[in-house]
């Protein structure tokens, strides 16, 4: 039941709360609500425990979510950074991993494994995300071909560019 390992704090605190707002004396639209007697907080209790039972739960259900969430976002995480060793670029390697288009920076870093997550003004991949491994940078590749080659920023795209020429360029690697 590790689920609800934390399901008494909530019901404990929101208890607390609960009881600490009929004593208080609040006002809210010119309304007074609370400020009773311990005789009409102990009347109310039974009351009071069902409302903190279904928030304590509600409140157990999403903090467990959230936690479940992070659990799994933290284990792709993971397992994108595994990935990204295992397909590295070699240092100082100028060209796009899908297109072979040349880029003044190092799409991959220097040393080839520090993507820039930069875009590619040609194909469009977003360099350490959508080229993480070789399946992806093929079906990147396939797609944005199958959709006609079209330039993510034409204004970068020369007169005289030759689509078998560049794709030439492509590391050895990632072909």
């Amino acid at each position: 039941m590790q689920k609800y390992k934390n399901f008494p704090y909530y019901f404990l605190f929101i208890l607390f709360v609960l009881i600490i707002s009929q004593k208080i004396n609040f006002v809210i639209r010119g309304t007074p609500i609370g400020g009773h007697s311990w005789n009409q907080i102990l009347k109310n209790m039974p009351c009071t425990i069902i409302l903190t039972l279904i928030w304590a739960f509600i409140s157990n259900q999403g903090m467990y979510e959230i936690i479940k969430k992070k659990a799994a976002d933290a284990i792709i995480a993971n397992k994108r950074i595994e990935e990204r060793g295992k397909y590295h670029s070699a240092p100082n390697t100028h060209e796009c991993r899908v297109c072979g288009y040349y880029s003044e920076d190092f799409p991959w870093g220097e040393d080839g494994r520090s993507p820039s997550y930069s875009i590619c003004p040609c194909c469009g991949v977003q360099f350490g995300k959508e080229d993480i491994s070789l399946e992806s940078i093929k079906k990147y590749r396939d797609e944005w071909i199958c959709k006609g080659e079209i330039w993510f920023d034409k204004s970068k795209k020369n007169e005289d560019w030759d689509i078998v020429k560049q794709m030439k360029d492509i590391p050895n690697d990632f072909k």
